[in-house]
């Protein structure tokens, strides 16, 4: 495989993600899911990163993450990667890679498009539309509407952009509101 053109920098941001090879399922149930997010958890903590928003969806998943310190999100991503595989692989019965490549990542360098891509990864239920924002499970949304589901969000640094008092001005507004255009940000958060 060619060389990551993105580097891994202490105290930055990035948006981290990756879908199933062939686009096919990943999670195939609620077990998948914690399973990946207890592996998520653990990797946290051992590789000193920051996850600020985060959503799991069947094919594909999207991290919000800000590196710490000098082990880099790559060390963190490769060991969560590998052992969700040999996981998902074994309980299946199958052989192959599981993901599409290596892990796509780009730096978050400047706020609009930081808070613009969070409400991208938080709206990404709606793309199906059984789905509702403040009830879909396997995302840090509801961390962020004050539902507490995953202690290991990071949800300040978000939210400090976000008035606390005027719920006109708050993150959920922002979010929520019906008249979204992600245009503008759509070639930085896609290939």
């Amino acid at each position: 495989m060619p060389c990551r053109i993105v580097s891994f920098n202490p105290n930055s941001i990035y948006h981290v993600f990756n879908r199933g090879s062939e686009k096919r399922t990943i999670f195939l149930n609620d077990r998948d899911y914690n399973n990946f997010l207890e592996r998520v958890k653990d990797g946290l903590k051992k590789y000193s990163i920051n996850l600020l928003s985060f959503c799991l969806l069947p094919n594909h998943f999207h991290f919000l993450l800000k590196q710490k310190g000098e082990i880099s999100i790559a060390k963190f991503m490769n060991a969560l990667l590998l052992g969700y595989a040999k996981y998902f692989n074994t309980k299946y019965e199958r052989v192959g890679p599981l993901f599409q490549g290596r892990f796509k990542a780009k730096m978050i360098e400047t706020d609009e498009y930081l808070l613009q891509l969070s409400k991208y990864i938080h709206r990404n239920p709606l793309f199906d539309s059984r789905n509702l924002l403040s009830s879909y499970f396997f995302s840090s949304y509801p961390n962020y509407i004050g539902r507490k589901i995953w202690p290991f969000i990071k949800t300040e640094f978000l939210l400090s952009y976000f008035s606390k008092t005027n719920p006109r001005l708050s993150y959920k507004s922002f979010v929520e509101e019906t008249d979204v255009d992600l245009e503008p940000i759509a070639s930085l958060i896609f290939d």
